[in-house]
């Protein structure tokens, strides 16, 4: 059965402004994502998640924030007529303001909400390209720790409570250079559904590696010679 659009709301909206996510833009600590106006406004003042409360970056939180196109086309395919809208109005701004230099992803938007439910669409003026668009993308194969009972490499997984982490369903990701560990740990938690309290180790080479290493400084310094995808392990941290 085909979901309805009001269903689909609460992952496809701006929890800022409460209108469809225009921009898309994810902050890469949470992976909380907002419209890119409403984010970088929100970070002209402040350096933590409006949503999660999380400290993004004490002094450049602009810096960890990216463009998330695939968001972005998802919710232009499930909102009828938002792209087109977004277009008109971008393509009508531009057109009274010749001074400002047209942008791919300068913000547009302006409706009524309907009956159905759906958020309201707001018009927004173009911002500046996010800081560091330049990233490159790192291939990253993230698979559960193999680990070594008596000298023999068990393939058994612990459970999260007493033992076993499964794999992921999609362990191949797309990350940028600058993404830290403590974003692909978090992101393996959520995927897995382990708790909080339950702590794990990101490996690389068998070295587990700092919450703030980014996959560029791991890639350099853990996996030079290597072909890529980089990859990491996880495991649930021993008791010592």
């Amino acid at each position: 059965m085909k979901p309805k659009l009001k269903d689909l709301n609460e992952n496809i909206t701006c929890s800022i402004c409460f209108g469809y996510l225009i921009d898309a833009t994810t902050v890469i600590e949470c992976l909380c994502t907002f419209c890119k106006t409403c984010i970088v406004k929100h970070l002209d003042e402040h350096n933590t998640c409006p949503k999660c409360n999380e400290v993004i970056h004490q002094s450049h939180p602009k810096e960890h924030i990216r463009f998330d196109r695939t968001l972005q086309s998802i919710v232009y395919k499930v909102v009828p007529g938002l792209q087109k809208k977004v277009e008109q109005l971008r393509a009508e701004y531009e057109a009274s303001n010749p001074e400002v230099p047209s942008s791919p992803t300068s913000d547009a938007e302006e409706c009524n909400g309907d009956t159905n439910g759906n958020p309201p669409r707001r018009a927004r003026s173009p911002l500046p390209p996010l800081h560091n668009t330049s990233d490159y993308i790192v291939p990253v194969q993230v698979d559960p720790h193999k680990a070594t009972i008596n000298g023999n490499s068990s393939d058994s997984e612990m459970d999260d409570k007493n033992g076993v982490l499964k794999e992921l369903s999609k362990p191949i990701l797309g990350c940028p250079a600058r993404c830290p560990i403590r974003v692909i740990k978090k992101f393996v938690q959520t995927k897995l559904n382990v708790q909080d309290e339950l702590d794990l180790d990101i490996l690389c080479n068998d070295e587990i590696l700092g919450k703030d290493h980014t996959l560029e400084f791991i890639k350099m310094t853990r996996w030079r010679t290597k072909d890529l995808p980089l990859v990491l392990t996880y495991r649930v941290r021993p008791d010592i």
